[in-house]
């Protein structure tokens, strides 16, 4: 079966005994899933420390002017639901124990599209072994340290799990509907992710129409299909964030890009494509002058569009759908990145391991390709190429697995300092990543 490939005829019913146990399935998916993500960096669970606006935005102003006042603050000009609502559980929580309950929930985040690639809903994308291989890749993406354990950049897991969701089989259960209308909803309240998840929506909604041949005497299903469900949701939220946007009067500063294609081509080579194989961005180590890099970093990349277009034109409309999904994510990150202090904003994201969660989705996207041009469907010389580079990748994934510890900003003594102060006291403590990360906590009234 294809990767990724939509089926047409309901699925035969197999023997009972030829199924996995459910909950045993299910125990071992959890645990596995679980104990894979803690392990690539211990220090999140048994050493945790807040993460730059995991402690500085979501946490300080939730203490500071309350978790209800807080939801309603816009951040880089948009609603940030997500977060804010995880820092209400922290709230419940000792300050020394705070960090954990976020990392904790971060990580949760972070497995669920693992989880929902091997449920049942995803049957579209493959047999189960293969999804298991999948939802392994996406527990491993290299070079992603950015956006593991931090609540601040779930929003990208739950972009991903949106994007599955609306790829997925229909749910068939007020559960299943009730769980897509929640991760959609919360996906559209938190960043600008629902405005690029909308054409995906609207590829899923229009394919009973496109797909219809035209001898099934089968009529059409009205507009009432659970996808346009799906895709009035994201609507709805992409018109709340346009209408806070707007009348916030947006929330960046006009910045100069400094676009050009010698610098696309060494942001995707270097961010994009060689991590997947050497473990972190390399590019500059690989030519001994700058001419020589750039000829290297444009081979690489068309070599990288071939596949994504060889996956637009032949893929099935689930991989297609999330291929355009990381286009689209790419080409906002590009347009639109949050500024930085430098006179042109596309040179911070030439700098390895900056920016890493603008490259996340189409590393995703890039290797859900390469797996699924291995299959037996391609001409031979393009699966032993496609074949050759997986091992690669896969080598490169084992050797970058795990990541380094944060550095030891002593929060737990902090938090200490912090109990103690009397009501009305104040007290900045230093964050993760460093510089000028800090996060300052006026004491209330016990």
């Amino acid at each position: 079966m294809k990767l990724t490939e939509i089926q047409t005829q309901p699925e035969v019913s197999k023997p009972s005994s030829a199924l996995p146990e459910p909950v045993l399935f299910w125990i071992i998916v959890v645990i596995s899933s679980c104990a894979l993500l803690i392990l690539r960096r211990p220090d999140a669970v048994f050493h945790a420390q807040f993460w730059a606006e995991d402690g500085n935005i979501w946490y300080a102003q939730a203490y500071n002017i309350g978790a209800l006042r807080a939801l309603r603050i816009l951040y880089n000009g948009y609603l940030q639901i997500l977060p804010r609502l995880a820092v209400i559980v922290a709230l419940w929580v000792p300050l020394a124990h705070a960090p954990l309950v976020l990392n904790l929930i971060a990580l949760m985040i972070e497995a669920l599209p693992a989880w929902f690639l091997v449920s049942t809903r995803m049957r579209n994308a493959g047999p189960l072994w293969l999804r298991c291989v999948l939802a392994v890749l996406y527990l491993s993406v290299p070079n992603s340290i950015e956006i593991h354990a931090t609540i601040t950049d779930s929003q990208w897991h739950m972009a991903v799990l949106g994007c599955l969701i609306l790829i997925a089989e229909v749910p068939q259960s007020r559960a299943g509907q009730a769980f897509d209308v929640l991760v959609l909803a919360l996906c559209a309240l938190t960043g600008p992710f629902c405005i690029l998840l909308l054409p995906v929506g609207f590829i899923q909604a229009m394919a009973p129409w496109l797909a219809r041949n035209s001898k099934d005497p089968q009529p059409i299903r009205p507009a009432g299909h659970w996808h346009w469900i799906q895709l009035s949701v994201l609507a709805t939220g992409g018109l709340v964030q346009g209408a806070v946007l707007f009348t916030a009067g947006g929330g960046r500063a006009h910045t100069t890009l400094g676009a050009s294609t010698a610098n696309l081509c060494r942001i995707v080579a270097g961010q994009i494509i060689l991590p997947l194989f050497q473990g972190r961005n390399r590019l500059d180590h690989m030519a001994n002058n700058p001419a020589r890099v750039t000829s290297l970093a444009e081979l690489v990349t068309i070599v990288g569009a071939l596949a994504f277009v060889y996956a637009l034109w032949r893929g099935s409309v689930a991989l297609r759908c999330f291929v355009l999904f990381a286009l689209l994510v790419l080409a906002a990150s590009l347009t639109f990145p949050v500024p930085a202090p430098a006179s042109y904003q596309w040179e911070p994201l030439l700098v390895p391991g900056l920016a890493l969660r603008y490259w996340y989705v189409p590393k995703l996207a890039l290797m859900a390709t390469l797996l699924w041009l291995v299959g037996r469907q391609h001409p031979v010389p393009i699966r032993v190429v496609a074949a050759i580079l997986t091992c690669v990748m896969a080598f490169g994934m084992l050797k970058h697995w795990q990541y380094p510890a944060l550095p030891d900003f002593h929060f737990a003594a902090y938090a200490r300092q912090f109990d103690r102060l009397p009501s009305g006291a104040s007290i900045q403590i230093p964050l993760n990543p460093g510089g000028p990360w800090f996060m300052t906590l006026v004491k209330k009234v016990d």
